[in-house]
């Protein structure tokens, strides 16, 4: 298992004092993907350090970004770790943060490691089982050295010599204050045991080595590509009772051709007896083997398996059935562990992050999107909508000093690059307004808007303006209620200058004014059956915002026109597949419109009520995004 280290201020400190120029670039070649954890409070701790040794002398925070991973943490498990250990034992605020980090982060099954020379974290940590071990700076530096390449071991060992004198004169200084007999133990031992640590991380068993060979080897074969002889055969009978996994990903390339389809039922319950069929027959093949080709077998096939139960999650959300959404994005979730895929657990954290929103549990949501957030840092992906979604969902929850930590990130983030951002917060903004978050997506949709007027990216401007008007006509009256405090909120992500706030305003005073007029009720009712082509010219399409039934069964579909603005549809009591985003077409049926009564014009904004004579002539496209 890879080594995770959280890092402490402190190490940092004596990092800009002693590290030589060639610091960074070794490092560089040694830690994983994700580098060093930290929390903000260490980055203001060491804001202004620079590396003394180097030339011009640069800002150590800056010269160290691509090796950081910062994961902001819950002021209330600060809290909550401080009453655990005793509030006169607790060190710091900045050092319980990265304690909380830690444990979390072991909590997620890693092997964690919190780089300090505060003894008091340590004994702390052990008094309450916090998961994680620690270590003081000199003796990361030397396992650094230890499993780095061989140009590099010089002067990472001559450097881990440097800050251990440090540590030990500033131990000896302390004598007077308190007994340092333990915490020189713990530094003494730390040291004798590094050799056999280094050792431990990137040791495996013949074993674990072979089997390891043997799951690549499976996983290359059933994807398609050239396998030695050599492994094929130590492989066996494998290659066979697998062979049908492949089978997932030929459905998955069928229905990913299309670009609508008119029954999404009908395509999930196709995926769902492909799936059974080909889990059926593997599951007859692995029963005779024994446990070890059978572990081999599900972690080479995990890979088809995720994307499987992804379609599949996103089909069920699709016709409205989110505890199956959530039953197969779970799924996916861990079968994207079983091949240590990030993105893939990323993907999956965010889906049901969207679930959770749809619930209102927004505390659920705000712990799936910060992990989504740490797996996109760990793989270097765009972070930016995680970010988002973790700070509105930490502000929903009132917990406001987070939320404040991650609409500071998003804001950054959207200062380094305008154009991606403005693309990348206009997608969030109409998957929320997929998930008939309106309130939301308005929100969000506005700080696209601005990222856009102030790049003068026109086509994307007239994309979000759309939106926008869809997202204002889809805004429930609660939704208007939550606004004031959600827009204060998310105002933060991006900062306008003058020349582009007057645009931005003229834009949103527009895009209100169409908003307003498209909120009337119809000027043109008739209580007697008409072509649908009266209301709806060339049959043209209208979008499903929400689906409310009745009690006597009866549906609601609130739909929006471009040109009409908000519609409600009366369907009968029957089996209609539905759920926001699908594209509703009345087909050859006649139509009646009335008014809206006022309870239901002043809930949905809608401007008419529509009853379909032939219901059956109605249809339901979606667009497939899998």
């Amino acid at each position: 298992m890879t080594q995770t280290w959280v890092v402490d201020s402190n190490c940092f400190i004596h990092l800009g004092s002693m590290a030589p120029d060639s610091f960074v670039r070794d490092i560089g070649k040694i830690l994983p993907s994700e580098g060093m954890y930290v929390t903000p409070g260490v980055h203001d701790e060491v804001r202004n350090v620079r590396f003394q040794r180097w030339k011009k002398q640069p800002n150590l925070l800056v010269s160290l970004k691509p090796l950081l991973t910062t994961i902001s943490v819950d002021d209330s498990q600060i809290r909550g770790l401080a009453a655990q250990i005793g509030e006169r034992a607790s060190p710091q605020d900045v050092d319980l943060s990265l304690m909380v980090l830690a444990s979390k982060l072991a909590k997620e099954g890693k092997e964690v490691t919190l780089v300090t020379d505060d003894f008091k974290m340590t004994t702390t940590s052990q008094k309450v089982n916090l998961g994680f071990s620690t270590c003081p700076p000199s003796t990361f530096i030397q396992r650094l050295a230890q499993i780095g390449p061989k140009q590099a071991k010089s002067g990472l060992n001559s450097l881990s010599r440097r800050v251990r004198a440090a540590e030990m004169r500033y131990a000896i200084s302390r004598a007077g204050e308190y007994d340092i007999q333990a915490k020189l133990t713990w530094m003494v031992d730390s040291l004798l045991d590094t050799k056999g640590d280094a050792k431990k991380v990137i040791s495996t068993t013949p074993e674990q080595t072979s089997n390891q060979k043997s799951i690549r080897a499976l996983r290359k074969y059933l994807l398609g590509g050239d396998v030695k002889k050599t492994y094929l055969s130590s492989l066996g009978i494998l290659t066979t009772v697998c062979e049908p996994i492949r089978e997932l990903d030929v459905f998955l390339s069928s229905i990913s051709e299309k670009q609508s389809v008119s029954d999404v039922m009908e395509i999930y319950n196709s995926g769902i007896e492909e799936m059974s069929q080909v889990l059926e027959s593997i599951g007859l093949g692995l029963a005779p083997l024994d446990e070890a080709s059978a572990e081999i077998a599900h972690r080479a096939m995990a890979g088809h398996v995720y994307r499987m139960e992804s379609a599949l999650g996103i089909l069920s959300k699709m016709t409205g059935n989110l505890n199956l959404a959530k039953l197969h994005l779970a799924r996916a979730l861990q079968s994207a562990t079983l091949i240590d895929d990030r993105g893939a657990e990323m993907g999956a954290m965010y889906q049901l992050g969207l679930l959770a929103v749809v619930g209102q549990k927004w505390e659920r949501a705000a712990t799936l999107f910060e992990t989504a957030d740490r797996q996109a840092q760990s793989i270097k992906e765009d972070r930016l909508q995680y970010v988002v979604c973790a700070g509105i969902m930490n502000h929903l929850s009132d917990n406001h000093e987070k939320a404040d930590s991650y609409i500071n990130i998003a804001n950054q983030i959207i200062e380094q690059d305008k154009t991606k951002s403005t693309m990348i917060l206009a997608n969030l903004g109409n998957n929320l307004l997929a998930i008939d978050e309106a309130g939301l997506a308005i929100e969000v949709l506005d700080e696209a808007m601005e990222c856009a007027i102030e790049v003068d990216d026109m086509e994307t401007m007239q994309s979000l303006a759309e939106s926008m008007v869809l997202a204002n006509s889809a805004l429930t009256e609660k939704e208007s209620q939550q606004n004031e405090s959600l827009r204060h909120y998310i105002d933060g992500l991006n900062n306008l200058d003058k020349s582009s706030s007057e645009a931005f305003d003229k834009q949103i005073s527009d895009i209100e004014k169409q908003a307003e007029e498209l909120a009337k009720p119809l000027d043109d009712t008739w209580d007697d059956w008409q072509p649908a082509s009266k209301l709806l010219p060339n049959n043209s399409p209208l979008t499903v915002v929400r689906v409310e039934v009745n009690t006597e069964g009866q549906s609601l579909v609130i739909s929006n026109h471009l040109e009409l603005g908000m519609i409600g549809f009366w369907l009968p009591d029957g089996e209609f597949s539905i759920s926001p985003g699908h594209q509703l077409f009345v087909g050859n049926s006649r139509v009646k419109v009335a008014s809206a009564p006022e309870n239901l014009r002043k809930e949905h904004s809608i401007r008419a009520l529509v009853a379909v004579e032939s219901p059956e002539e109605i249809t339901f496209s979606a667009q497939l995004d899998i």
